[in-house]
Order: structure tokens, then sequence, then C-alpha cells
């Protein structure tokens, strides 16, 4: 019994250990949580602003409850508006020399600011993001990510073009979707932990423990089924069976030195002039279709 408990106790000290890092990785993402919106001046309590009537109701009211749930985790306000409408006029009026590619940045700020967003203050911690699905005169459809606060902070250029692109993989066939995604990509990048904590499943260290299980009893299943094969030329040199002790050098190099690797990595599509840095206190980028 000694002898099987030495074999099996790697199993259950590696099912404890995964399970200790799983629920490491839980109180991490649980002590990461923001504290309780302090904006009082906000002029609405609306994140979901169809004006380009891309969505149905059901689903403006499905991201809007799932805006509600990001926010608390992220501790910024997340907006976002669709329109189907030129914005020449409105763009030019305030800035005459600007380009088409930036008449939805104006929009996006000026909304942003107008209606006094912020999770923290007027104009504070936040995000926005405007799809335009009106093709302006010089062809292309225009988004705009508008980020202020400490999600301007934390989103660089690249981070702005992912985001983006995970929003035009989906937009054209399903605008849900790509909402969503723009809303999930957003607290995945903030907290750090989402993608992690949300990907695994309760029950993968129990899953791995029994792949790992399975793998070291067939080795040491057939050390043992060797060790019980006793022939007269077996013994030499005090007995001692060196193909025995060659072939066990041969099979732990096997289990020990093999890597696999994985790769890993997001593409997204559509046409980026992702990066730009809006005015003031405004930063994001845009992309076009």
């Amino acid at each position: 019994m000694k002898q099987y408990f030495n074999y099996f106790k790697w199993i259950f000290l590696i099912t404890v250990l995964l399970g200790v890092l799983y629920a490491g990785t839980l109180i991490y993402q649980a002590s990461q949580k923001v504290g309780e919106r302090t904006n009082a001046e906000c002029l609405t309590k609306e994140r979901v602003f169809d004006y380009g009537d891309v969505l149905t109701e059901e689903e403006e009211s499905k991201l809007r409850e799932l805006i509600a749930e990001r926010e608390a985790q992220t501790g910024c306000d997340i907006v976002l508006v669709t329109l189907n409408e030129s914005l020449k006029e409105y763009a030019r009026e305030k800035e005459p020399d600007v380009s088409y590619d930036e008449f939805v940045r104006i929009y996006a700020e000026d909304f942003y600011d107008e209606n006094k967003f912020g999770y923290n203050k007027p104009i504070g911690d936040g995000i926005l993001l405007v799809d335009n699905w009106f093709r302006e005169d010089d062809g292309r459809i225009y988004t705009w990510l508008c980020t202020v606060g400490k999600a301007e902070e934390e989103y660089g250029s690249s981070m702005v073009d992912n985001l983006l692109d995970e929003v035009y993989q989906y937009v054209e066939d399903d605008p849900y979707k790509a909402y969503e995604s723009y809303v999930n990509e957003f607290y995945y990048d903030m907290t750090n932990t989402g993608q992690l904590t949300e990907s695994i499943p309760s029950w993968s260290p129990f899953a791995a423990a029994a792949i790992i299980a399975i793998v070291f009893i067939a080795v040491h299943w057939s050390g043992k089924k060797g060790n019980k094969t006793t022939m007269a030329t077996t013994y030499v040199n005090g007995g001692r069976p060196h193909l025995k002790r060659e072939e066990d050098a041969l099979i732990n190099k096997v289990v020990t030195g093999r890597h696999i690797e994985r790769n890993s990595g997001s593409g997204g599509r559509g046409s980026s002039g992702g990066g730009h840095s809006g005015g003031g206190h405004h930063g994001g980028g845009g992309h076009s279709r």
C-alpha cells in the first residue's frame, strides 16, 4: 500500500496545486473590483444610443445589461453610439479643415463631453464607440473609439486597433456580436485577468490532473511490468540489469524533453486609420470600411 501511495501522491499534489492556482486567480480578480460610481453629474443613465437603428430592442437591452456589469468591473463608463448620417457639415463647422476620417472623432468627443460621461467624475474614466453607417463623400464608412481618463492611459494605438479589428470582424454581418465584442474586449484589456478567469472552466484543474494521472500511470505501469520479467541473461555484474537501466534513461528523456509549441494571437479585418490621438483630454483612434 505504501508503494502505491508513493506513486499516486504526485497526482494528489498536482491536483491540489492546480486547484490552488485556479482559486488564486479568482481571488486576485475579486481583489481588483472597483468602488462605486462617483459621477453624479452625468446627464443620462443610457449607454446604448442606437440612432442608426441597427439593433433590435432585445439586443439593446442585452447590451445595457452587459455594459452595466462591465462598468462595475472596470470602473469606466462604456458607451455605444450608432449613426447613419453624414457628419461632414457638423465636423467642418467646428474644424473647417478636418479630414473625412476624423468627422466621427469630433462627434464622439463632443458626445462624451456634453453628456458628462465618466465613472469617477464628469468627463472622467470611460470609453465611447461611435459607429457611423453612413458612407461619406469619399466612399468610406467611419468608426471612432474615444478613450478618456484611465482608459486613455491604458490604450495605446495597437490596443485601439486590436479592439476595432474585433468589432469590424463581425459588424457587417452581426452588429450585436460586434458591439458585444467591443464591451467584452475592453473589459479583458482593463482587468487583465478577465480573459483568463472567464476562459478557464472550474473543472479544468481536475481534468488536467486526470490527464496527468493517466500519463503517469501508463508510464510507470509499463516500468513495473518490465521489472517482473526475469531471465537468466538479465542479471550481470552483481545483478544490475544494464539493459533495463539504459531503457529507463531513454524513456525519461522522451517524457521530460518533449516541448509542445502553442501559437497564440489574434487578427482583425477592416481598413485602419487607428491610433490617432484626439484633442485635449481624449485619446482613441478610428477605422473605416
